[in-house]
């Protein structure tokens, strides 16, 4: 009866703390007027739940925490998040040509490419993000290193991409959902599944294991 009690009490605190982090999401998208403010605040709900899940080296706020996070990844999110959203475009863009277009026998052929070119690119987008928060690369290295992943990682990639999708199909099926988790709930499950294969190394042992990004050079078979 305890640890029922425990684990329901447990479950009360994530999901509390989920819900606050999406009114800071919110709070954050629209401090940078929704256009530079979406992508920062999405790195810092990234970065917060790192954090909670690597376990915190001392206590702090979570406001002042996430706000710390907006700030610090501000412009790196943004050039992040828009060139991922220029490969996202540039992708539209080519598949609305190939099905407007009479190409004959090479349309269809180009129709399947497009298709797995995009689930290729859902698993880039949805694994970039835990891998910004985890390492401190510049935005070309993790564009990369995100596509590197899908390649070399493509079970792991592939299963953080359905367990992202099944939270948006839930949210989809049952739209009240979205005000109360919003973003945090796939960014946190994104993240405790990565986190949980392994394949994200750990920071060095003499700087405190939440606070620090991975900056050390690691192999995708070992790392990411």
């Amino acid at each position: 009866m305890n640890a029922l009690l425990g684990w329901h009490t447990r479950l009360g605190e994530v999901g509390l703390r989920l819900f606050l982090l999406h009114l800071l999401w919110l709070g954050g998208t629209l401090a940078g007027g929704v256009v530079l403010g979406v992508f920062p605040a999405t790195a810092a709900v990234y970065a917060v739940v790192r954090r909670d899940l690597m376990g915190r080296d001392e206590p702090s706020r979570l406001r002042e925490e996430f706000a710390t996070a907006w700030r610090r990844e501000f412009r790196a999110a943004n050039a992040l998040g828009y060139a991922f959203l220029a490969l996202w475009a540039l992708l539209l863009l080519d598949r609305h040509v190939v099905a407007t277009v009479d190409l004959g026998a090479a349309g269809p052929a180009l129709a399947g490419l497009f298709w797995l070119l995009a689930v290729f690119l859902f698993g880039m987008s949805v694994a970039a993000g835990p891998l910004a928060a985890h390492f401190a690369e510049s935005v070309p290295k993790l564009v990369v290193r995100s596509a590197l992943f899908v390649l070399a990682r493509p079970l792991v990639a592939g299963l953080n991409a359905v367990a992202v999708a099944v939270v948006l199909c839930v949210y989809y099926v049952v739209p009240g959902l979205v005000p109360v988790f919003g973003i945090a709930a796939p960014a946190c499950l994104s993240f405790a599944y990565l986190w949980s294969t392994g394949l994200l190394p750990r920071p060095k042992e003499d700087q405190p294991a939440a606070m620090r990004r991975t900056t050390t050079p690691t192999s995708h078979s070992e790392g990411a």
